[in-house]
């Protein structure tokens, strides 16, 4: 992607930051600004990690169960370190990092979170040339 596109996709991204509703989505709008930035072509499929806390391991392994249905992998499920009360669900899938499909990924995973009574905590991934 030359030099030109890569500053134009960006200046698309980052307006969108302003148009998402939640703060999540603003979230999902600044990781894919920075995909681009490094490099990554984000039309390609990448390996992303996601993560949710939930107050209890019962409630971690109820949306376990709902996210792999749902097409993900789930990585782990962490407990917490002994300062900290919240498990940690690690689920990963391939997906282009798009923004509309990211938008749309993390709304469902915040109403998983929700209904288990957990926390979205957003999404990762490496860069892909």
């Amino acid at each position: 992607m030359g030099t030109k596109a890569c500053l134009g996709v960006l200046l698309l991204l980052l307006s969108s930051v302003c148009a998402a509703q939640s703060a999540a989505e603003q979230a999902d709008a600044r990781v894919i600004a920075n995909l681009v930035a490094a490099g990554s072509d984000t039309s390609k499929p990448h390996d992303i990690d996601f993560f949710i806390f939930f107050p209890s391991r019962s409630q971690a392994r109820l949306a376990a169960a709902d996210i792999e249905q749902l097409g993900y992998v789930v990585a782990s499920i962490d407990e917490p370190p002994a300062n900290q009360s919240q498990w940690q669900l690690h689920a990963t899938r391939r997906m282009a990092p798009q923004l509309e499909a990211m938008t749309s990924t993390t709304r469902t995973l915040e109403a998983l979170a929700l209904k288990y009574g957990g926390d979205y905590d957003g999404w990762g991934t490496g860069v892909v040339k």
